[in-house]
């Protein structure tokens, strides 16, 4: 089960970008890693082009990169960072809780 997941709101733990947070754009579980609205960011190179309305693109484009999941930390209700465990409902069904407050996330 995926500890972190897409929507999520985090905290920064380690980085050039400690302290920030930020939503969780997209979660690559293969790689370990996950890409946080407004944090990493760098420049992109591409290459011009032209699409199909006749509108050039193009540039230099600033972008967030992933980080390894590691470096992120979940926050909850109370905007405060927690780890994050794993329990069974009723249903039988696995459901994250907070390691913080003991509450289902």
């Amino acid at each position: 089960m995926a500890r972190i997941k897409k929507g999520d709101r985090v905290l920064v733990i380690a980085g050039k970008d400690k302290g920030i947070t930020g939503t969780v754009l997209k979660v690559d579980l293969k790689k370990n890693r996950v890409i946080v609205e407004g944090v990493n960011r760098v420049k992109k190179h591409t290459k011009e082009s032209t699409t199909d309305r006749g509108v050039k693109t193009g540039g230099i484009l600033t972008v967030e990169a992933a980080i390894h999941y590691s470096n992120v930390m979940l926050l909850d209700e109370e905007n405060q960072a927690t780890r994050i465990g794993v329990k069974k409902d009723d249903a039988g069904k696995n459901v994250r809780i907070s390691r913080r407050t003991g509450k289902e996330i």
